[in-house]
C-alpha cells in the first residue's frame, strides 16, 4: 500500500517516465496508460479480482473502483475490510490508514537545537521503527513506520510528501511525523528505531546510544 501511494510500483507509465521503458500501454488489457491505479483497480482483470475478493459486490455510482487511488484504498480499508474482520483488527486498520494521511508540517530545522533523545533499553515497548524513501530525481518522497504497542498489536503507517533536499531531511521529517502519529495514538513515551546513522548522530553532543542498537527514546 505504501509503495502504491508513494508511486513506487514499476508500472509501464512509471518506467516510461524514468526512461526505462518506451511503451506506456497496459500489457493485460491494452489501455494506453498503465498507471498504478489502473493496474490495481481499473484494469478488467483487476475489477474481476476485486469482485471475487471478500465476496465484494461492486457498487454503482462510481464509488468503487474510482479514478483516484486514494479513494479506492479509502473504500477498501474504511468500508469493506471492517465488514469481514474482528473489530479490534478493523480499528487497527482504520488508525493506520488515518495516520498514513498525516503530512509532516514544513519547518526550518535549527542545527543548534538538540533532539529530545535519550538512551533506551533494547526490549522497551512501545517501539516505533521508521524509514524513508527518497530519490534525487523524484518530485516527492515517502515515509513509513511500524509501531509495536505494549500489548503486541502492530500498527502500520505511511505517507508521501513534497520533495526535500536530501535523504537526511526526509528521514528527519519522517521521524517528526512518526512522533506526531504516536501522540495521536495516545503514546507520550515511545522508543524510535532508525537505520540512519546520520540522524542518530545529528545531536551527538546531547544524545547517547547503545553500541549495538540504533534506538532512541523520545
Amino acid at each position: 500500500m505504501w509503495q502504491a501511494l508513494s508511486n513506487c510500483v514499476p508500472v509501464c507509465s512509471r518506467l516510461a517516465d524514468l526512461h526505462c521503458h518506451s511503451d506506456r500501454t497496459c500489457q493485460r488489457c491494452g489501455h494506453d496508460d498503465e498507471t498504478i491505479n489502473q493496474m490495481l483497480f481499473e484494469c478488467p482483470p483487476a475489477t474481476q479480482t476485486w469482485a471475487l475478493a471478500l465476496h465484494l459486490s461492486l457498487r454503482g455510482g462510481g464509488e468503487f473502483p474510482s479514478s483516484s487511488i486514494y479513494n479506492n484504498f479509502d473504500y477498501l480499508v474504511n468500508r469493506v475490510i471492517k465488514q469481514d474482520v474482528p473489530d479490534e483488527s478493523a480499528t487497527s486498520d482504520d488508525a493506520s490508514w488515518s495516520l498514513a494521511h498525516v503530512v509532516p508540517e514544513k519547518r526550518e530545522v535549527d542545527d543548534r537545537t538538540p533532539l529530545p533523545i535519550l538512551q533506551a533499553s533494547p526490549s522497551l515497548r512501545p517501539c516505533c521503527r521508521f524509514d524513508e524513501s527518497w530519490k534525487d530525481d523524484d518530485a516527492r518522497y515517502g515515509g513509513g513506520f511500524v509501531l509495536e504497542k505494549e500489548d503486541g498489536i502492530t500498527i502500520f503507517g505511511s505517507f508521501a510528501s513534497d520533495r526535500v533536499l536530501s535523504p537526511l531531511h526526509a528521514e528527519f521529517n519522517t521521524l517528526l511525523w512518526a512522533m506526531k502519529s504516536s501522540l495521536l495514538l495516545g503514546h507520550v513515551s515511545m522508543a524510535f528505531e532508525s537505520d540512519c546513522l546520520q540522524l542518530l548522530t545529528f545531536g551527538r553532543s546531547n544524545i547517547s546510544f547503545g553500541s549495538s542498537h540504533n534506538r532512541s527514546e523520545c
